[in-house]
C-alpha cells in the first residue's frame, strides 16, 4: 500500500528518453509562478484595497516570455541534438504525434471545465460560448477574435502561439544546419535583435499582440540556449553566474515593456545559462519541490486563473489595515495552497499520465483486454 501510495504520488514528469533536465523545470517554476502572481493582483483588482498600479497599465507581464524562453529549449533539443551531435533524424510524424497525445486530452477537459463554470455561475449562454469553443479548439481563437475577449478559457490565447511555434520548429531548426558554431549563434541573435525591433510596435496593436511574431525572439531564445548546451565540452559551474543571475533576474519585471521586450530575450539567454553554469543557481533551481511544482506548470496554467477567482470570491474581504501589499500577501497566502491543490490533482490524474507517450497503445490494449475479458464471462 505504501508502495502504492508513493507511485500515486509521484511529481515528477515523465519525459522523453529520460531526458530529464531539472534546470528547466526549475525555469518553469519562476514563469509560472510570475504568471499566477500576476493574475492574483489582477484579480485584486476589484477587492478590498485597490492596487498601487493600475492592471491596464505597462505592468510587467513577463511569465509568458520566460515560457516561450523554455519552450525553444525543450522543442530545440532533439532537433539541434540531430544537427550537432548526429543523432537520428527526428521523425516528424512522432513529434506531431507526441504533441496532439501530450496536450490535448488536459487542455480539451479544461475547457470543458471553463464552458461548465462559465455557464453555471456567469450564465453564459451556450450559444454564446459556442463559436468561441470551436475556435479554440482548433486554436484558432487569437486568428479570428483577436486574442482572449470572449474566449472560454482567457488564458488560452498564449496556448495557440505555442502551437504555432510546435508546427514552425521543423523549419526553425535548419538554423541548426549553419555547421559553423560563430556564425550559426550569430545568425540566431540577429534573427533575434531583427524579431525584436520589428515585434516591438505590435504591442500597440490588440489584435497583432497575440502573434507569433512577437514572441519569435523569445523563442529563439531557448534555440541558442540549447546550442551553448549540447555543445558545451566541460561546463564549470561559477558564483561569477551566480552574481550575474543576482544582477539581472530583478530587470526582468522592472524593463519597460515596449524597450524592454527587444533587450529582454537577450537576458534570458544569460539568465538560463546560469541556471546551469551558477553553483547556486543551478542547486536552487534542481531542488525537488521547485523541480515539482514547475513540472507541472502546465496543468497549473490551463486552471489557475478558474482558481484564483473561485478563492477570490470567498477570500477578498479579508484584510488588515489598509497597506495594499500586506493585503496582496494574504491573498496569496489563501489563493496559492488551493491553486497547488487542485491543479496538483489534475497534473496526476490526467496530465502526467499523458506524458507517457505510450499512453494511446496501453489503453487501447487495456480496453481490449477488458472486452475480452467481458466476452469470456458465462452469460447468466
Amino acid at each position: 500500500m505504501l508502495v502504492s501510495s508513493t507511485r500515486m504520488l509521484q511529481f515528477r514528469r515523465i519525459t522523453t528518453q529520460k531526458r530529464f533536465i531539472p534546470q528547466i523545470d526549475g525555469l518553469r517554476f519562476v514563469a509560472i509562478a510570475s504568471v499566477v502572481l500576476f493574475h492574483i493582483y489582477a484579480a485584486l483588482e476589484i477587492g478590498a484595497i485597490p492596487p498601487p498600479i493600475p492592471f491596464n497599465t505597462d505592468l510587467a507581464k513577463r511569465g509568458v516570455e520566460l515560457f516561450y524562453g523554455i519552450s525553444g529549449f525543450i522543442l530545440g533539443v532533439p532537433f539541434a541534438s540531430h544537427y550537432l551531435l548526429n543523432a537520428p533524424k527526428v521523425s516528424l510524424k512522432q513529434y506531431f504525434l507526441r504533441r496532439l497525445t501530450r496536450l490535448e486530452p488536459p487542455y480539451f477537459l479544461s475547457l470543458i471545465a471553463w464552458a461548465a463554470m462559465q455557464w453555471v455561475v456567469a450564465h453564459r449562454s451556450l450559444s454564446d460560448m459556442a463559436p468561441h469553443l470551436a475556435a479554440s479548439s482548433v486554436y484558432l481563437h487569437n486568428l479570428i477574435f483577436g486574442g482572449f475577449p470572449g474566449a472560454v478559457n482567457t488564458v488560452a490565447w498564449s496556448l495557440e502561439v505555442e502551437v504555432q511555434f510546435y508546427v514552425l520548429v521543423p523549419l526553425l531548426s535548419m538554423l541548426f544546419a549553419i555547421s559553423n558554431a560563430r556564425a550559426r549563434r550569430g545568425v540566431i541573435l540577429g534573427v533575434m535583435l531583427v524579431a525584436g525591433f520589428l515585434s516591438d510596435p505590435l504591442y500597440r496593436s490588440t489584435h497583432l499582440h497575440y502573434s507569433i511574431l512577437y514572441y519569435l525572439a523569445f523563442f529563439l531564445a531557448g534555440f541558442l540556449v540549447v546550442d551553448f548546451h549540447l555543445t558545451r565540452s566541460e561546463w564549470k559551474s561559477s558564483f561569477l553566474w551566480d552574481a550575474l543571475a543576482f544582477c539581472l533576474w530583478p530587470l526582468v519585471w522592472l524593463m519597460h515593456r515596449n524597450g524592454g521586450h527587444v533587450v529582454l530575450p537577450f537576458v534570458i539567454v544569460l539568465l538560463y545559462l546560469a541556471a546551469f553554469r551558477g553553483r547556486i543557481c543551478s542547486a536552487i533551481f534542481s531542488n525537488p519541490v521547485i523541480t515539482g511544482i514547475g513540472g507541472m506548470c502546465y496543468s497549473i496554467y490551463l486552471f489557475h486563473f478558474l482558481v484564483i477567482y473561485g478563492v477570490k470570491h470567498l477570500s477578498a474581504s479579508l484584510h488588515f489595515g489598509q497597506n495594499f501589499w500586506l493585503y496582496f500577501a494574504l491573498q496569496c497566502c489563501l489563493v496559492i495552497p488551493v491553486v497547488l491543490l487542485f491543479c496538483g490533482t489534475f497534473f496526476l490524474l490526467i496530465e502526467r499520465p499523458c506524458m507517457d507517450r505510450e499512453w494511446p497503445r496501453k489503453l487501447w490494449r487495456q480496453g481490449q483486454a477488458l472486452m475480452l475479458s467481458e466476452a469470456r464471462q458465462p452469460q447468466s
